[in-house]
């Protein structure tokens, strides 16, 4: 029997035709289909019940722990009541809220705040039980505290002004330096507190750690209260200034100095000249980048034409130190006597051979041409050989001008012949005068 079926007829997959109550053909789902659906309904469902509870909850509580208690008023209880604090600082409580989660649970310790106020003790007694008071954050409730109370000890306020001295740690310098004397802005340190903390402070320093130091140094160090034993007083009940201080601490070298002495035109040296110098060497000190620079002393000079009476030199010279330097020696003695190889000659050098030299234009002067007579120091040899038309005073008038009136002294130079000028010299100082005609 051969199957026929009617072109218009659509066959669709997986849906089957149904009639309704009113005779119109419905759509009927597949039973997997409707299954998903419900598992969709009560997973939704689920979340938002788990919404509710966790964030929109009315009822969730929490609780924190090592909550500091902050005593408040402090300084009101001084000033009122004479009375100080030395006992309940750093107590730690524990705080339960309650509240909606997506509040509570947001709350960390550092935003819960609980204080006691000790404005309300009353002088008498040692202890007083004072109320813990705890902010409650927006949109939560206080449920409960671990204590309600703190127990906080008291004392009279006192005051006392403790020395103020150092310690040095590290001291190990380099070679012959040294520290100074450190200078503190103040030598007290004034602490405020209970009278039973005060009675066990002894005295206060500063440590100076002078590791790596080689030179003077600043620094600014704390103050650190010590008792009898030399243990620290670490202690939130008292107050104390100053709390640091900004120190210098100088470091000095040490070094040892020979004194130079000179002559200043060199006729006179070790080979003919006994020069006795006391002391000889002297010890300074200075900042160590001063020391190691050196030309720490400046050498003596003697003029062996005018400083000499006869053959001997004996005087004290004051010694000149480079800035910075410091000494306890400031003088030296020094003898100079020459040797018996330098012999003296008095020359009486004619009027004629006083000659001018450098006057100015438009200045008029004459000098005395009255014979001088000029002591000569040389050897024997050279000494007598010598005449006096090999000697010249000349004078210098370079400094003079119209100005100058009247009768001046001006001294002379005295210029030997370059035969002898190697080995004789003058001593003594000569004066020519001089008239101005202007």
């Amino acid at each position: 029997m051969s199957d026929k079926r009617n072109p218009n007829t659509k066959i669709k997959n997986n849906r089957k035709a149904a009639v309704s109550a009113d005779g119109e053909d419905v759509l009927r789902r597949e039973p997997h289909t409707e299954l998903i659906v419900k598992i969709l309904c009560v997973v939704a469902a689920f979340c938002l019940w788990i919404y509710v509870m966790q964030v929109e909850s009315p009822e969730y509580e929490q609780t924190f722990s090592h909550i500091i208690v902050n005593l408040t008023n402090t300084d009101q209880l001084v000033s009122e009541k004479g009375l100080a604090i030395y006992n309940g600082y750093g107590t730690m409580i524990d705080v339960t809220f309650s509240g909606k989660k997506s509040v509570v649970s947001k709350l960390q310790e550092k935003d819960i705040v609980a204080t006691a106020d000790v404005s309300v003790i009353d002088e008498g007694g040692s202890r007083y039980d004072v109320r813990i008071n705890v902010d409650v954050p927006a949109g939560c409730k206080l449920v409960g505290m671990s204590q309600d109370t703190i127990s906080v000890y008291f004392d009279k306020a006192g005051q006392t002004a403790v020395d103020l001295t150092e310690v040095r740690e590290n001291t190990n310098l380099p070679p012959n330096c040294y520290t100074g004397v450190v200078e503190f802005p103040v030598d007290k340190v004034t602490v405020k507190g209970p009278s039973k903390v005060l009675e066990t402070i002894d005295r206060a320093v500063v440590s100076l750690d002078l590791t790596g130091v080689g030179g003077t140094v600043s620094m600014t160090e704390e103050v650190l209260l010590l008792d009898k034993k030399g243990e620290q007083i670490v202690s939130p009940y008292i107050e104390y200034y100053p709390r640091e201080v900004a120190v210098t601490v100088p470091v000095y070298k040490r070094a040892t100095v020979p004194v130079e002495v000179y002559f200043r035109y060199g006729f006179l040296n070790a080979d003919n000249t006994t020069l006795i110098v006391n002391p000889s060497t002297v010890d300074v000190t200075g900042d160590p980048a001063v020391i190691d620079a050196g030309n720490l002393l400046e050498p003596i000079i003697i003029d062996e034409k005018t400083d000499f009476t006869g053959d001997i030199y004996d005087q004290t010279v004051r010694l000149d130190f480079a800035g910075g330097v410091s000494c306890g020696v400031t003088t030296v003695d020094i003898t100079a006597v020459m040797d018996e190889s330098l012999k003296t000659r008095e020359l009486t050098v004619p009027g004629k051979n006083i000659e001018d030299t450098g006057g100015k234009e438009g200045v008029s002067y004459t000098w005395d041409h009255s014979p001088v007579t000029v002591t000569l120091c040389g050897s024997l040899e050279q000494i007598t050989q010598i005449a006096p038309e090999d000697i010249i005073l000349r004078l210098n008038m370079s400094p003079y001008s119209e100005t100058n009136t009247g009768t001046i002294k001006v001294r002379a130079e005295v210029v030997i012949d370059s035969a002898y000028a190697e080995g004789v010299f003058e001593t003594g100082i000569y004066e020519i005068d001089v008239t101005f005609e202007n």
